[in-house]
């Protein structure tokens, strides 16, 4: 799939958890904004949660977070892609995060 830009500046709603099945509290929250690589706080999660809380991608495109295991959002550390909805979801994971980010595809 081809990345695409954002309509608007596109804003996913993030919480992390230590325990699974996203059970609160939450030890991790944030802003992953479109068309920047974001920190994430190095914490080991089970879940996370996540949702559009502003923004959209262009017709035929969908919001994908990508999550990586070492600094600078590189394609060798990428753990995963989760598809997000304007729905809050729960995913769950078995890593420590250092940075994240979301594109349109």
């Amino acid at each position: 799939m081809a990345t695409a830009t954002a309509a608007a500046t596109l804003d996913i709603a993030f919480s992390g958890y230590y325990v699974a099945d996203c059970v609160s509290p939450s030890i991790e929250s944030a802003n992953v904004i479109s068309g920047a690589c974001g920190p994430a706080n190095g914490l080991p999660l089970r879940s996370f949660s996540a949702h559009i809380y502003s923004g959209s991608c262009d017709a035929g495109t969908s919001p994908v977070l990508k999550v990586y295991t070492a600094t600078g959002c590189t394609e060798a550390s990428l753990y995963g892609e989760y598809e997000v909805t304007s729905e809050t979801q729960c995913f769950a994971v078995d890593g420590t995060f250092l940075s994240n980010e979301v594109v349109c595809e």
